[in-house]
């Protein structure tokens, strides 16, 4: 375990001038929360009844001062966790169920590939889902979004709906709501998704604007949508240039995104005052598509994810910064700068899911931490300092 006295104050705008604000924003790092410990049983574990290879999806419920977690890959069931504060274990307040009683699983038998949730967003009284088909290659536009009661007892499940004519790859990978200054003719919900090598998404930051209404919209419904922020992808890059120091920074596949590669991507956005930042895996390396041990042997650098693939590693955790105000008036300026803190004891940066309540900001970073031999998420605390901070109590 890393030692508090290596806790850091980090100065978002010393370290990215590219951001502009009336107001220094600071984030203090408290520590991190563990996951609960759930002994080994095989057959709770086949049924995804274990935090193991959890993605690091979850929201925290303000009402309830607990977090909802994404569970085991591919199962998908949700559990409640208590929220302990940084630095300590959580307990497992409510065992894990299928919060679409379901739906979710007939979606997948009917699609052909599994469907996963990757966003849950806690809203008005309400908990707002997000799912994808797993490796839409042909990009089936399938309904990406519902919403369930945050009493694990008492569901009331209520879906699916779609983000406009947006597949998954862009509207359901990362949610927040839009700050109320900001928010115009019914567009408060900002969704979106990041896949860096495929057409159909975006290689960078994705922001799409939803007219969701009261986050209950009618099942089958299509709510009007709008994109605020998006790039291009353009072909791969195959072959490495050890010689071009520009090949390792800014990608042909990255639609000119610097530091947006093969292998990068986000798990999470939130709104801070005006600043919309976004929380993913940042590559280090050489933008390269490959099998892993070509590209270690080429540049002599670790990428952890074996197989055929796209990939950057090594890989770091990382935050992009943008200013709202810039981006409506269509200035898409952004500040990268690194995570003040993770865990990574594998080398994969993978953090996920992100919100905020009072001054406080939980980003999740999945893999983060064994139990077993099964890897598993933790949530990151930061206190958010400065005056133009994002208070939610709703």
């Amino acid at each position: 375990m890393r030692s508090s006295s290596r806790n850091i104050l980090f100065l978002i705008l010393l370290l990215a001038p590219a951001v502009s604000s009336a107001d220094d924003l600071q984030l203090d790092y408290l520590g991190h929360i563990r996951m609960p410990e759930i002994s080994w049983d095989e057959a709770k574990f086949v049924a995804g009844k274990h935090f193991g290879y959890s993605p690091g999806v979850f929201c925290y419920v303000p009402e309830r001062d607990s977090f909802f977690v994404v569970g085991r890959r591919e199962t998908e069931l949700i559990a409640e966790i208590s929220n302990p504060g940084p630095g300590k274990q959580a307990t497992l307040l409510h065992d894990f169920v299928d919060v679409t009683g379901g739906s979710r699983e007939a979606v997948s038998k009917r699609v052909g590939h599994v469907v996963l949730i990757h966003a849950l967003l806690y809203d008005r009284g309400r908990v707002i889902l997000s799912a994808e088909k797993y490796y839409n290659v042909n990009a089936e536009r399938i309904r990406t979004h519902a919403s369930f009661a945050p009493d694990l007892d008492k569901i009331d499940f209520d879906g699916w709906w779609r983000v406009g004519d947006h597949l998954g790859q862009t509207s359901a990978f990362y949610m927040t709501r839009l700050p109320d200054r900001y928010v115009k003719d019914g567009y408060w919900l900002l969704t979106g998704g990041s896949v860096s090598w495929r057409a159909t998404s975006s290689p960078g930051p994705c922001a799409v604007l939803a007219a969701a209404g009261n986050g209950r919209p009618p099942a089958g419904e299509a709510v009007p949508a709008k994109t605020l922020l998006s790039y291009h992808v353009a072909n791969p890059q195959r072959k490495i240039d050890l010689t071009n120091p520009t090949h390792r920074r800014v990608s042909l596949n990255s639609g000119g995104v610097e530091g947006w590669m093969g292998g990068c991507r986000i798990g999470g956005v939130v709104t801070i005052g005006n600043r919309l930042i976004y929380f993913g895996r940042q590559g280090d390396g050489f933008d390269y598509y490959g099998p892993a041990q070509d590209y270690r042997k080429q540049t002599g650098l670790d990428d952890p994810f074996d197989g055929k693939g796209y990939r950057c590693g090594p890989y770091k955790a990382a935050m992009w910064i943008y200013n709202l105000d810039d981006l409506f008036a269509g200035n898409r300026s952004v500040a990268r700068v690194a995570f003040p803190w993770a865990l990574s004891p594998n080398g994969t940066a993978n953090l996920n899911s992100a919100c905020i309540h009072d001054d406080l900001l939980y980003v999740a970073e999945a893999d983060a931490e064994l139990a077993g031999s099964n890897p598993v998420p933790v949530i990151h605390v930061l206190r958010i300092r400065g005056t133009d901070r994002a208070v939610s109590k709703k």
